[in-house]
Formats: C-alpha cells, sequence, structure tokens
C-alpha cells in the first residue's frame, strides 16, 4: 500500500493507492507563495493523519512541478512554488519513517497514464497536463523517456511566441503562458474588463471569482464573448499540439490536468483546429487521480 502525493500551485492531492486503485483520498491548500518548508510541514501534518488510518503504507511517492533532484529528495526549484532546494523527501521520512521519494509531477502523471490508463492500450503517448502551470510526459515504444537528467518532457516551457507573454519561468512566449489553467484565467479576466456586461461577468461576479471554469460554463449557456475566450484558448494549445505531434508522431496526445474534466467541450475543437485525422486528441480517463497514482508508483 502506498500513499501519492500530488502538489499542485493551488492544491496539495493525497491519495492511498492499493495497487492501482485509490481507497482514500484528501487535499490541502498548496499556499504557494509560503517558505518551501512551510509548505512540506503542512504535507507532513497530513502525512500523519492519512498513516494513522492506513498504518500498511510502506511508501511515499510524490510528484512536484519543478527541477527534482531525485536521488536526494530535493525541489531545487518551481516556476509557480517557492520551493528553493527544498530536500522534502529527508524531512517527510525523518518525521513519519517511511522511505519517500520524489519526480517531476508531469513524470509521475506520465506513469500514472502508463500503468493505469492510456498506456494499457498504446505504446507511443504524450501527455499533456494543464494546470497551474503545463507539464508534459513522454512514453515511446511502452517506456517512459526521461531524458539525461531525467527532467524531459517540460512541454510547457517549448516557445509558442518568442515575444510573448511573460512565463513564470522568466522566458517569454512559453506554452504554459497561454494554454495553462492560469492563463485562462488571465485571459478571462481581460475579456471581462473589456466586456463587463456580458453575460460571463455576471457569472463571475455572482460566484466572487473568475476560475477555469467561468469560460467554459458561460459559453454553455451562450455567451458569446465566452465562447470566443474558450475558442482562443483552445487555439494556443492547438499551436503546441501541433508542434508536438510533428516531432513525436505518438499514437495519442492525452490530456491531463482539472480542465481536462471539460471533456468533448475541449478534444472535439482542438481535434478539428489540428487539421489531421490521424492525430488522437483524448482526455484522460484518470481524470484528477493520473498524479495521484503515478506519484505513488514512482
Amino acid at each position: 500500500m502506498e500513499l501519492g502525493i500530488d502538489i499542485g500551485g493551488t492544491n496539495v492531492k493525497f491519495g492511498v493507492v492499493d495497487g492501482l486503485e485509490i481507497i482514500y483520498k484528501s487535499d490541502i491548500p498548496t499556499g504557494a507563495k509560503r517558505e518551501g518548508n512551510e509548505i512540506v510541514a503542512d504535507i507532513i501534518t497530513e502525512c500523519k493523519k492519512i498513516l494513522a488510518k492506513y498504518p500498511d503504507i510502506d511508501k511515499i511517492g510524490i510528484g512536484s512541478p519543478g527541477g527534482i533532484d531525485s536521488e536526494n529528495g530535493i525541489i531545487t526549484g518551481a516556476a509557480n512554488i517557492n520551493f528553493k532546494n527544498t530536500p522534502i523527501c529527508p524531512m517527510i521520512t525523518e518525521a513519519t519513517g517511511i522511505p519517500a521519494r520524489i519526480g517531476n509531477d508531469a513524470n509521475c502523471a506520465m506513469l500514472g497514464e502508463l500503468y493505469a490508463g492510456y498506456g494499457r492500450k498504446y505504446k507511443n503517448i504524450i501527455l499533456v497536463t494543464l494546470g497551474t502551470g503545463v507539464g508534459g510526459g513522454i512514453i515511446i515504444d511502452g517506456k517512459p523517456y526521461l531524458g539525461t537528467r531525467g527532467d524531459a518532457g517540460e512541454i510547457g516551457h517549448m516557445i509558442i511566441n518568442f515575444d510573448g507573454v511573460k512565463c513564470g519561468c522568466t522566458e517569454l512566449g512559453c506554452f504554459e503562458a497561454y494554454a495553462s489553467v492560469t492563463a485562462l484565467i488571465r485571459q478571462t479576466r481581460e475579456a471581462i474588463e473589456q466586456n463587463p456586461d456580458c453575460l460571463m461577468a455576471k457569472n463571475a461576479a455572482k460566484a466572487g471569482k473568475v476560475s477555469g471554469r467561468t469560460s467554459f460554463d458561460s459559453m454553455r449557456e451562450g455567451c458569446p464573448v465566452a465562447a470566443k475566450v474558450v475558442d482562443t484558448y483552445l487555439e494556443y494549445i492547438t499551436t503546441g499540439l501541433k508542434s508536438i505531434y510533428q516531432i513525436f508522431r505518438p499514437d495519442v496526445i492525452v490530456l491531463g490536468g482539472a480542465i481536462s474534466n471539460e471533456g468533448k467541450y475541449m478534444t472535439d475543437p482542438i481535434r478539428e483546429k489540428m487539421g489531421n485525422k490521424n492525430v488522437i486528441v483524448a482526455t484522460s480517463e484518470l481524470k484528477n487521480d493520473i498524479g495521484i497514482i503515478g506519484a505513488a508508483k514512482c
């Protein structure tokens, strides 16, 4: 029995994994702007609560965005979370007595897809995770491709606009700066500012916030401003996917992350925009569990 931890820019998700089945889940806010050690302290507190309920857990696996020193269990840095050479695995193991391992969050999600998702059907897969940032995983001939240092697949930081929006990594025009949920929220807010009387603006005001769902929900209610936001956002995603497809020619491109819950409202227009009937684009069947399962198996 394993404990999988999926660290995101907004929430940290926990799951007790038995085989490939999640039998218990919980989550806590990340508090990404705090010091890394404070974030880890909260993670340790939640781990202890879970271990009290499931004492048979004998391994803790962690998926985190950013640079990972997997050998020493350190998060060297992350674009959207304040980790700086944070020794998360030694800290968790010292506090719990359970061995802990860590991998890049997108690579962990890739492992989840490999073992419990489309990897059971296809051998060549590109996984694109759309969340606070954009991550990626590469499976070639049924095996994960991790690169020389184990950090391959940083799809979110390929450049799609050389003088574009500044990314959290400090580069300009990264895929992440246009295709992440963070980017979608920014695009939605900009559209609301320009169209304060539109239905999407009213929905956001009613909800008290703008989220990644605001534009999609408002589009389904018939808001033309929201429809334009969604169409532009999917165009950005498609721009990145076209390059990915041309380079790797995978069997399938799998979209993960919370926004993938939009299902056909994402995949149908993306397939049309790809303009190539040979491209299979699908959302992960594992949904938000993909990172938990993959972390447990890292």
